[in-house]
Formats: C-alpha cells, structure tokens, sequence
C-alpha cells in the first residue's frame, strides 16, 4: 500500500543499544505517571526520577516536556497494531472489523482517560515537534484502520478513515471534557461507521459497540 509509514515509532538513528534502552524507560516512566495523573500535574523530574535518570539526561533526550509526553503517547498508540494482531477481530465484514477496532481504541482510552485530554493539549501546542509526532500518531492508527479495508480503492479507504478518524477524535474530546458519556462515543462510532459503509455491513445505533463495550 502506497503513503504507509514503514516504523512510526522507531529510535532516532544514532542512538547505540544502551541510549535507546535508557530513551525507553524514560518514555515507560511517562506512560505510567500518565496512567494515575494527568499531563499537568506530572513534573518532569517525576519522569527523571521514575526513569533513574538525572533530569539533565532526560532534558538531552527530549528538550521539552510536551515532546517527551508526545512521544510516549505515540508508543502507546501502537499498541492498537498489537492488539489486532494477538486477537484478531472477529467481524465477518470489513465495516464491522473496522468498528470493532475503533471500540478497542474507545476502550483504550476509557481506561486512560488522561491520554485523550493529553491529545486535545498537544493539538493546540505550537511546538513544531508535537505537532509531528501527532502526525505519526495519526499514522500509527490510520494504517491499522486502513488495513481492514484493502478491499476498497486506497483512495476511497483512505477518505473513510478519515472521516472516521475526526468522529473519534471530536466524540473523545467531547467525553474528555465531560460533555458527553462514553457510550456517546461509541454509538457516534457506529453511525458513522453505517454511514461511510452503508452497503458493507456496518452495524449503526451502536449494536456492536454496546456488545464489544463488555469485552475486556
């Protein structure tokens, strides 16, 4: 498939193997202080600390904290690949395997509610490295949602998993801020996914969301 990332969320060349394992637990550190308190109230020194780095080192690594926690959230991300991959989706058609993997990421998220407030803050973050690695994390979801769909035209996949993707990403935010519930967010998923796919078996009216919702 062509325009596919080949690693979102490689090293950066140059580092040997001991620098890279260092880079990891700083961003593991992230990801944890991340899962119990929001972006906010998590001090970098916290990270430094709970990485066994001086904060110096951590500073070297990544010159700001929106870009250390950017990328953490990138890592994260790609854990949707995984999960596709060790259980697979089990709908007998492209929108209903789409959807069920727009549910996992809605799940995802409901267990760390954090991270989409994280998302909304690096949205209108003016450091230029924050807003590429939201660009890699787009690319990190996108390809895993694209994928589903190879029976359609790249083209065509590619403007429904946008569409989409801004369902997600407007119905999250809405729920992060509390403005709507979650189940909100899965059936605005389930509509969209029977609009842009009426003829391919989506499900609408949040049937499949309300099932998989029950599913670890």
């Amino acid at each position: 498939m062509q325009d596919r990332a080949t690693d979102n969320t490689a090293v950066p060349e140059g580092l040997s193997t001991r620098q890279a394992a260092r880079r990891q637990r700083m961003l593991d550190a992230a990801l944890r202080l991340l899962e119990v308190r929001d972006y906010e109230r998590i001090s970098v020194r916290e990270v430094a600390e709970s990485a066994s780095v001086a904060l110096a080192t951590l500073y070297h690594y990544f010159p700001s904290k929106e870009q250390l926690f950017a990328e953490a959230l990138v890592q994260w991300a790609s854990s949707l690949g995984a999960s596709v991959t060790t259980r697979p989706l089990v709908g007998s058609t492209p929108a209903r395997r789409v959807e069920e993997a727009l549910l996992r990421s809605v799940r995802a998220f409901e267990r760390r509610p954090q991270l989409a407030r994280l998302i909304g803050r690096l949205e209108m973050s003016e450091d230029p490295f924050a807003r590429d690695v939201l660009a890699r994390l787009d690319a990190v979801t996108t390809d895993v949602y694209l994928d589903l769909l190879t029976d359609l035209p790249h083209d065509e996949a590619v403007r429904i998993v946008r569409v989409l993707d801004s369902v997600l990403d407007s119905s999250l935010r809405a729920w992060s801020s509390g403005r709507s519930t979650i189940r909100d967010v899965r059936r605005a998923l389930s509509d969209a996914v029977a609009l842009v796919l009426p003829q391919r078996g989506g499900t609408g009216l949040g049937e499949l969301g309300e099932m998989r919702a029950l599913q670890p």
